[in-house]
């Protein structure tokens, strides 16, 4: 995982996962990111991006509400903490290419343009806004 250290930007980390397994893959995602956001209680994330999986996460504890949502940033995950949100911008585990050069040294621009095309479902996809997927305090 890399986080982006300019605040202004939409997207604040960059996570490349193992696995297409959210449940497998979040917990230790989850373990790291609570330093920044404190306890983290839900994630909404892009369900074209992974394996189908339950409505919560159990963790040792806590269970975590997983939410999926079909994103107009494609690969986009929203991590909801007591304290903050975090953003992240996720490198599908199928990339066979090392997106590390975008990844950790380019910077990623504040707003990612929506695809010009449709998705696999040939249907269009939501806008998606901050303040539409809820803020940390309302979580």
């Amino acid at each position: 995982m890399h986080l982006h250290s300019n605040p202004g930007d939409y997207i604040d980390a960059t996570w490349w996962p193992r696995t297409s397994n959210l449940a497998t893959e979040l917990p230790d995602l989850i373990t790291a990111l609570q330093l920044r956001t404190g306890p983290i209680s839900h994630v909404v994330y892009d369900p074209t991006a992974w394996d189908p999986t339950g409505r919560h996460l159990l963790m040792v504890d806590r269970a975590i509400q997983l939410d999926p949502y079909p994103f107009e940033l494609f690969d986009t995950m929203y991590v909801y903490g007591t304290s903050s949100v975090i953003v992240l911008q996720v490198i599908h585990p199928s990339t066979e290419t090392d997106p590390a050069p975008t990844a950790t040294g380019a910077p990623i621009p504040t707003r990612i343009p929506a695809p010009q095309t449709a998705n696999q479902n040939h249907q269009p996809r939501p806008v998606t806004e901050h303040a539409a997927m809820g803020a940390a305090a309302d979580r």
